[in-house]
């Protein structure tokens, strides 16, 4: 399929089903375990072996692949941690994969073999998605806290590449790696793909913001030219105070490696556990607390027309503020610099 159609087939499939109060897309953790434990990671506080112990088993695993595929969804997202670490994870692909899914796995492929990669060569998933975070052994393993690993993970990228699977590397922007950017550009377009650079950093989910620490300073990520470029509105934006503006509100579904359904990657309560609930019954509840809901406080977010420009939610403010309607200072000064950047910018352009 080229893209253009398929990207005509997604937009109109979307559009019925958001006609249709149904979602589109699941994103579905399989597990929290993952060979790597990096710095900034979000969920490595639960990858531990009593964590893991508590996750779905493969029949499990299975009811809940039942019940996204009655849901009416048609992307499937297999995520962690990193899910290519369960013993079992080609059965349950399999099983995913024979429904009509059209699946992306997410991986760091330090955990990617022969025997997966031969699989998917025959049963190969609409995309793969690696995260890349460095261009040296010696920046990887800092970052990822495991000796070894930069080798493992390039072994898994090869032979990625030599089966020609749907290959997309994508890089998180680290106070760690950020001066090793240009390399790992380089690198990743050597392979012949694009640098997909994101800086993006929140807390963990257990609410430690140790990962905060290693943001890239608001100026740093302004000068750097492999920032995605962000068009100008052309004037101040205020848009009321409606308090998610986001794609949660769409209904899509996502579910921890336990079965629990919540609204989205960082708001995870209220949660209802699909072992013991229908998606239709989870799904209600859960946007009913946010569809049409507005700012109550005199927060500084409410009628702020930088929002247009910033990365603030009411998850990562609940999350590290502990507080949904609460300013993040690091956005705030990521926002203004955008803003007055993309200003400049505009202005030297005339």
């Amino acid at each position: 399929m080229r893209e253009n159609d398929y990207r005509d087939f997604s937009l109109k499939t979307h559009r019925k089903n958001w006609s249709l109060e149904r979602p589109n897309v699941c994103r579905f953790e399989l597990t929290f375990a993952c060979g790597l434990h990096c710095t900034h990671c979000y969920s490595d506080c639960y990858n531990s072996r009593e964590n893991i112990r508590k996750e779905l088993d493969t029949k499990e695993a299975k009811l809940i692949v039942d019940k996204i595929y009655d849901s009416g969804v048609i992307w499937l997202c297999l995520t962690g941690g990193d899910p290519l670490t369960r013993a079992d994870f080609l059965e349950i692909y399999n099983y995913a994969k024979e429904k009509g899914f059209i699946i992306s796995i997410f991986t760091n492929g330090y955990s990617m073999t022969e025997e997966t990669i031969a699989y998917f060569k025959n049963s190969p998933p609409f995309a793969v998605e690696l995260t890349l975070n460095a261009a040296t052994a010696e920046t990887y393993e800092k970052i990822s806290q495991v000796k070894g690993s930069f080798e493992k993970t390039m072994q898994g990228i090869k032979l990625m590449l030599e089966a020609h699977l749907p290959l997309k590397i994508k890089t998180q922007a680290t106070k760690q790696n950020i001066q090793e950017m240009a390399q790992i550009k380089r690198l990743i377009e050597d392979f012949g793909l694009p640098f997909h650079p994101g800086f993006d950093l929140h807390p963990r989910l257990n609410g430690d913001n140790t990962p905060c620490a290693f943001r890239v300073e608001p100026d740093d990520v302004l000068h750097s030219s492999d920032m995605p470029k962000i068009n100008l509105p052309p004037k101040p934006q205020r848009n009321g105070d409606l308090l998610f503006r986001c794609a949660a509100a769409d209904g899509d579904i996502h579910i921890d490696p336990y079965g629990n359904m919540f609204l989205c990657n960082l708001i995870r309560e209220p949660a209802y556990n699909l072992l013991e609930v229908d998606i239709e019954y989870a799904r209600s509840r859960i946007l009913s607390l946010v569809r049409g809901r507005r700012f109550i406080s005199a927060s500084k977010c409410k009628n702020c027309f930088l929002r247009e420009f910033c990365s603030w939610c009411p998850g990562r403010a609940r999350l590290e503020m502990g507080d949904e309607e609460t300013a993040i200072a690091y956005y705030c000064r990521l926002a203004e610099s955008i803003y007055n950047g993309t200003l400049q910018n505009a202005g030297e352009s005339r």
